[in-house]
């Protein structure tokens, strides 16, 4: 009940129980909020222990995926340590198979001993004015060494006959020869560079060889160095006498059975190699030419074209020549000259 004192004013009574009443109301929506809060902290709470977890997860996929790349690098570490080993072994057996090859060429096939030595410095001194790598020049040096490997399936009594002399059979043994070496060869890892290089030794420059008829710049280089290196040693076993003979043989064949740049570096090697004192060269540039002077050796642009052969005494209108063709297709950069 409400009570009104004289001036129409709220009693004491009534002012404490509206107090109370916004205390209450005050007091409950602090519940509220409390409440509220603490379901926010358990919401947190919950969230923070999934966190916690998953990081643990993590924490662990890293450690097992830390334990297997350690392990992955231990066996990577056995596997190279096992690959070096492989490939000591593989070099060691190709090493031997050379040698068990070369032996039985010497013993069995080469009329003169040594020829398949003489081949390789032959065709690795031609090889290097190329820029052969290293490897390329050892495999050029290992073809060089088994080049005559197909001569084994030769039959005996058909080694010593003259090619005159051979039958049809025989003959075409003979002519096959680096062919049937190149399928051995590539039966044996390793050795697939060198017998690409044995297949096409009987390519010839004018197209007429075998097996394959090539011609010119379609036999490739290394195939072509190979050939000129054992042409080279063998006119020495066909009555050539002579260094001035040697360099007449040889280009006799260019052209025809050789390249004619291949000829060029075979002429440089022979008089670089076998000169003496009764044939000496000297070597100046095409700009240190003079008339009177004699060619020690024939003389090829970088493209092939034959020049002047051996021996040319060379003019002034020779030598304008020279250097003409030097300005479009380059001369070798030493011309050897006889001293």
């Amino acid at each position: 009940m409400t009570i009104l004192n004289e001036s129409g004013k709220i009693t004491q009574g009534e002012s404490n129980e509206t107090m109370d009443k916004d205390l209450r109301s005050l007091l409950k929506v602090r519940e509220q909020t409390l409440e509220k809060a603490f379901l926010y902290l358990d919401k947190f709470k919950q969230e923070l222990q999934s966190v916690k977890q998953e990081l643990t997860q993590e924490k662990n996929s890293l450690n097992n995926a830390l334990k297997q790349i350690h392990h992955m690098t231990r066996e990577r570490s056995q596997m190279k340590k096992s690959l070096r080993l492989m490939r000591e072994a593989l070099g060691q057996n190709i090493t031997g198979f050379e040698r068990l090859l070369s032996t039985l060429i010497r013993t069995r096939i080469e009329a003169n001993r040594g020829h398949g030595d003489r081949v390789a410095h032959i065709a690795g001194f031609i090889a290097k004015q190329f820029d052969f790598d290293e490897k390329k020049l050892e495999d050029i040096r290992k073809a060089a060494m088994l080049h005559e490997v197909g001569l084994l399936f030769m039959p005996g009594s058909a080694l010593e006959k003259q090619e005159k002399d051979l039958t049809a059979y025989e003959n075409n043994i003979w002519i096959q020869y680096p062919v049937k070496g190149a399928d051995l060869l590539n039966e044996c890892q390793g050795f697939e560079n060198c017998a690409r290089m044995i297949r096409s030794l009987n390519e010839n420059s004018d197209g007429t060889g075998y097996p394959d008829g090539l011609k010119k710049r379609h036999i490739p280089l290394a195939c072509r160095i190979l050939a000129g290196a054992d042409a080279f040693d063998r006119l020495k076993d066909t009555g050539v006498n002579s260094l001035e003979e040697l360099l007449a043989a040889l280009e006799n064949l260019s052209g025809s059975r050789l390249d004619p740049v291949i000829v060029g570096w075979l002429e440089k090697y022979a008089v670089l190699h076998m000169g003496s004192d009764a044939y000496r060269v000297r070597g100046v540039g095409v700009e240190q030419l003079e008339p009177g002077m004699r060619l020690g050796t024939a003389l090829f642009t970088t493209t092939g074209t034959k020049l002047f052969s051996v021996d040319t005494e060379l003019t002034q209108e020779s030598i304008d020549k020279i250097i003409q063709y030097h300005r479009e297709y380059p001369v070798d950069e030493t011309v050897y000259i006889k001293a």
